[in-house]
């Protein structure tokens, strides 16, 4: 696991489970960058209500490399199939699905 910051997705917004999200531009690369875990808070509240959305890669193999993540760029989308973040790197792109939020 290797966490990044990527400023081009600090106060992002979505919304999820009639929430709204702000995500903080931290990302934690896991499993093979097969997944990433995006840091989110609450907007509207002063302290809590911190969160880490699950994205999951649309189609392996290709992903981040958590041993050497280079340089990439790292985009908040949303598409008939939900949100999702597309990771632009090296001429190749992936796609990372919105699999589900988990609480702090």
């Amino acid at each position: 696991m290797v966490e990044t910051e990527v400023s081009e997705l600090e106060g992002e917004r979505l919304r999820y489970n009639g929430d709204t999200w702000e995500l903080t531009g931290t990302l934690e690369v896991k499993r093979n960058g097969e997944l990433i875990k995006a840091h989110a808070k609450k907007p509207e509240r002063v302290r809590g209500s911190g969160g880490r959305f699950i994205f999951t890669l649309d189609t392996p193999p290709a992903s981040l490399n958590p041993g050497n993540l280079g340089e990439f760029t790292c985009t908040l989308t949303e598409d008939a199939d939900g949100y999702g973040l597309t990771v632009e790197r090296g001429g190749s792109t992936d796609r990372y699905g919105l699999t589900k939020l988990t609480y702090e």
